[in-house]
């Protein structure tokens, strides 16, 4: 197996049962390209002008890709390398967060990526916006052997809401206007922004809009939910499986979901479907599904209405592909399109990546 890499300090292992050759689409769903054969990502070359910019941590020091011109640069503001440390990165809409934690600090510390330039949030492990965009939600453990803290807090520093003791294994790392999002013994919880209080549980919450959260019923059902409200029951967009989480567009209305399962090679397969809310239908991303190396994969909506996708993907029919078979590689699709555009990427296939706001 390859290498891990540092990515979003949450994740989760996921296992899918992609359709087969010959199988139906499920009612409600559709193909917009014939199934693959789990062959490399296919599509027609990303142009110029994207506008994407990527955070690299695979290098000596972090440092923004220009996916258009190929040109590196230096993250400023952040502690100096050290090996002993770690850097994770994770994007939360338009807000990319760093943690720094090395033998240095006795508590991690946060940043805010503004631009090329790193500014300090806070300490503490974790942080996340808050829904309605009034500040950020931090997790901490302030001492050795102690309990945690999940506090809120203004981008300048300001304390919004004092820090509540919450149990370790079970940490909020979202927001949606229902609640804190967290996960406790298989089961997705919402807990109350005043007091941390349980106020709902499902299966699974796969992503939350401004109104609606998409939920995974027992027996893989999907269904878009108001907590204690209406509910828009969908067909399930594949046979059978656990999803990992989805990725709300800027506007709502789009929610991909990605689909992953371990093959018989050294790699994984990824498949994307995207649910319009409009119209409650599944839309498979052309050319999936795709061997890619998963613990590399990135997805997330361009405020533009682009899914993006970055990762080190398989670029030969091979099941057992060496380290050179894999391919750094941008992908870019709008609903409706019925091609991906695609870019190779000048970094090493094992490099750490994030997809950054423009």
């Amino acid at each position: 197996m390859r290498k891990g890499l540092p990515g979003a300090i949450l994740t989760c292992q996921v296992v899918l049962l992609a359709c087969v050759a010959g199988c139906a689409s499920t009612p409600g769903a559709e193909r917009v390209s014939a199934p693959t054969g789990h062959g490399p990502l296919s599509g027609r070359p990303l142009g110029p002008g994207s506008g994407i910019r990527l955070l690299v941590t695979g290098g000596p020091a972090p440092a923004i890709l220009d996916v258009d011109t190929g040109v590196l640069t230096p993250v400023l503001g952040l502690p100096r390398p050290d090996p002993r440390g770690t850097l994770l990165a994770f994007v939360h809409g338009g807000h990319t967060v760093l943690a720094w934690s090395g033998p240095e600090a006795e508590r991690g510390r946060l940043y805010l990526l503004k631009g090329r330039q790193a500014r300090k949030l806070a300490t503490g492990w974790y942080a996340f916006p808050a829904s309605d965009g009034s500040g950020f939600w931090i997790t901490d453990r302030p001492a050795h052997d102690s309990s945690c803290t999940v506090r809120k807090q203004a981008e300048d520093g300001r304390v919004l809401s004092r820090p509540r003791w919450s149990y370790c294994g079970a940490l909020p790392f979202g927001d949606t206007p229902y609640g804190l999002h967290t996960r406790h013994r298989d089961e997705s919880l919402l807990l109350s922004h005043d007091g941390l209080r349980k106020t709902a549980r499902y299966p699974r919450i796969v992503a939350a809009t401004s109104r609606e959260l998409l939920v995974q019923r027992s027996g893989g059902k999907f269904a878009l939910v108001i907590p204690g409200g209406k509910e828009r029951p969908t067909s399930a967009p594949t046979g059978s499986g656990t999803v990992n989480d989805g990725a709300v567009s800027a506007d709502g209305r789009y929610v991909a979901v990605p689909f992953l399962t371990p093959t018989s090679g050294a790699h994984e397969s990824l498949d994307v479907w995207v649910l319009d809310t409009a119209n409650l239908r599944w839309t498979q991303v052309p050319s999936m599904p795709v061997p890619v190396d998963v613990k590399t994969r990135r997805m997330r909506w361009a405020p533009d209405g682009r899914l993006v996708f970055a990762g080190a993907f398989v670029t030969a029919m091979d099941a057992h592909p060496r380290e050179s078979g894999y391919t750094s590689m941008i992908a870019t699709w709008r609903p409706g399109e019925r091609t991906l555009s695609l870019r190779r990427l000048p970094v090493d296939g094992q490099t750490g990546m994030e997809i950054i706001a423009p």
